[in-house]
């Protein structure tokens, strides 16, 4: 209950519209107290991860809310921003079965990225996805976003944005990713409760802010928690 009254809190400081703070708690109790199963998916689809630390899981905390939000979808086609040891691209290739994966990652990390050795951390990645590589379900693309996108000639089904968490970069690859998404398609943005800059107004809560509000009319589902999921109409 502590985190849910520090995220109000927080969002509220950073005039978060009221729909989204009432689409927040309403999903906030549903996946509260959710680590058994979180626990119980991740051993299923992880057993032979590596990892430089497996303690840090971050992506397998939301392992509940992605499952039932996303078991129903029907997607051919996956970007996602963002790779580090592949713990996410694995669950699309779990969830999603037969969906072509593109994975854009510098491996090089970002501001809270301090003493980490991204040789290691892009050599599990690429070990940990062999077997997706090796049947041609994964492309793996090492540059920045706006690289990317200016390069990029497809559409997705799908796109998760994870990439560098800082405001304007979040809003950018927000804005780029809505560009190649097709309709009826889904963007899943990771972080939404990760309160890391001390001005909060930094953070990633602040540019999906400004991108659910200039894209209001052009949104048919949206669910958040911490993180959020949009369809485009």
């Amino acid at each position: 209950m502590k985190k849910l009254i520090r995220n109000i809190y927080n969002l509220l400081s950073i005039s978060t519209p009221y729909f989204i703070i009432f689409n927040y708690i309403k999903n906030y109790f549903p996946n509260y107290r959710k680590k058994n199963q979180c626990l119980k998916k991740d051993k299923e689809i992880y057993q032979n991860f590596k990892s430089v630390d497996i303690t840090k899981k971050w992506f397998t905390n939301n392992l509940y809310f992605l499952s039932k939000n996303l078991s129903t979808l029907k997607v051919k086609n996956l970007l996602e921003i963002g790779s580090y040891e592949g713990r996410s691209a694995i669950f699309f290739a779990d969830i999603f079965r037969g969906t072509k994966i593109s994975c854009v990652d510098t491996w090089s990390g970002s501001d809270e990225h301090e003493n980490i050795n991204f040789k290691s951390i892009e050599d599990n990645f690429d070990q940990n996805i062999k077997f997706l590589k090796d049947n041609q379900l994964l492309t793996k693309f090492k540059m920045t976003s706006d690289n990317f996108f200016t390069q990029n000639n497809e559409k997705f089904d799908f796109v998760y944005v994870d990439g560098d968490h800082s405001k304007d970069q979040v809003l950018k690859d927000l804005q780029n990713s809505w560009s190649v998404l097709n309709n009826n398609g889904f963007l899943l943005v990771d972080d939404y409760m990760w309160w890391y800059y001390k001005n909060l107004e930094n953070n990633p809560a602040s540019s999906v802010n400004i991108f659910i509000n200039n894209n209001i009319d052009q949104i048919s589902k949206l669910v958040i928690w911490h993180q959020v999921l949009i369809q485009k109409k």
